[in-house]
């Protein structure tokens, strides 16, 4: 069993009951064994990718698990579908909840349909943002810069704090 020192997640709703949504999927992620280290405030964020859709209500939690980086998708897939994710084609459309792996220590991982670090993470300032304040010195693989150091001088315009 690998045992992970921090996992990254950042989980985001733009359908129903938005704050809802993202307190029943942390539950639901602690329920299937997985350790909530820390968990950000709440964020909401104008969409990205498909712009023509409702702002998101995002969240970043560190944890810890010995699962490895496919189990842990494959449950958070599960969790997904459990609360009403809808799989259709086409990226960036709304959704009830997202659980995206933007992390896993400073792994990098490329399998079909898994990617860590998150393939766009670098593409998205509200995914950096929110998660730079449960891990503002993480430094991601490949960079020499922390988060807070990556995010210096740039703007927080459409990422506002929903909820403390």
């Amino acid at each position: 069993m690998v045992v992970m020192e921090r996992i990254y997640l950042l989980l985001g709703s733009n359908v129903g009951h938005l704050e809802e949504n993202l307190e029943r999927a942390v539950k639901l992620i602690e329920t299937r064994g997985i350790e909530i280290l820390k968990i950000s405030k709440i964020y909401k964020t104008k969409p990205w990718g498909v712009s023509e859709q409702p702002d998101f209500l995002n969240l970043a939690l560190e944890v810890r698990s010995g699962l490895s980086a496919p189990e842990l998708l494959g449950i958070f897939k599960e969790i997904e579908t459990q609360m009403g994710r809808q799989r259709v084609d086409g990226r960036w459309l709304p959704r009830v909840i997202d659980i995206d792996i933007l992390f896993m220590d400073n792994l990098v991982i490329e399998q079909v349909g898994l990617r860590v670090p998150h393939r766009e993470f670098f593409n998205r300032r509200f995914a950096m943002k929110i998660l730079s304040e449960i891990a503002p010195d993480f430094r991601p693989p490949g960079t020499v810069k922390t988060l807070n150091e990556c995010l210096r001088g740039e703007s927080d315009e459409g990422i506002e704090v929903y909820r403390d």
